[in-house]
């Protein structure tokens, strides 16, 4: 009875284990979702699950172990500054926290974004013939302000504080009420990795969800105007 319960048991441990390789393989849209919320929404969740994906097959100082809420507020101090340089140091100091609820809005209304992946395409790498590599091809559906206030930034050194603080105020204002929908259609790389019988995905520059998306963003605000 004894040699019966040890068998049970070690075959219960040899179940449990596969169980657990088994989870870490991942289907290409699943590691796209993770990429996704992770550079887009600033998800802490899917952050720490594509950390714990990553570590499958990449060394540790590849996986992302940077902060989502200091990460967070580190871009919206350096946009910040990066919008005020071009001013006096007197604006910058009176319009800062306009700014920075400005940004904070923009980046709010990235978290709310949506995609739908519409296919998947596989095939050679072109820079390694060792490796195949699946393009996902995703829309994104987002809203943006029907119309947008407007300042003439070439006169740059003619705007006054009053002015840019108005103009701030009222840009984040519609930005919070946004509500023209609106999609564009992207593609996404993913490398394929090989471990074993396993295959792993992997994209090195996954910024470029929330650039392209930010790109888009703009271009449409400004045709409306």
């Amino acid at each position: 009875m004894g040699r019966i319960k040890s068998m049970l048991f070690l075959m219960l441990i040899f179940c449990v284990e596969n169980l657990n390789a088994q989870s870490t393989v991942l289907k290409p849209e699943k590691v796209f979702g993770l990429y996704f919320n992770t550079f887009v929404k600033h998800d802490e969740t899917s952050l720490g699950e594509l950390n714990g994906y990553l570590k499958n097959f990449v060394e540790a100082d590849a996986v992302y172990n940077n902060n989502i809420k200091a990460t967070y507020e580190q871009e919206i101090t350096s946009l910040t500054n990066l919008f005020l340089s071009g001013f006096s140091e007197n604006i910058g100091k009176e319009c800062s926290e306009d700014v920075k609820n400005y940004f904070t809005a923009l980046f709010d209304r990235f978290k709310t974004a949506s995609y739908t992946i519409k296919n998947i395409e596989t095939m050679r790498n072109d820079y390694s013939q060792s490796q195949d590599v699946s393009e996902v091809f995703y829309d994104v559906v987002i809203k943006i302000p029907g119309k947008v206030s407007v300042i003439d930034f070439k006169n740059g050194k003619k705007i006054n504080a009053k002015e840019l603080k108005s103009y701030l105020k009222n840009l984040t204002k519609e930005l919070l009420n946004a509500n023209k929908e609106v999609s564009f259609g992207e593609k996404f790389n993913l490398y394929q990795i090989y471990k074993g019988n396993n295959v792993f995905y992997w994209n090195g520059g996954p910024q470029e969800l929330l650039w392209k998306l930010n790109n888009f963003y703009f271009k449409n605000i400004n045709s409306g105007n």
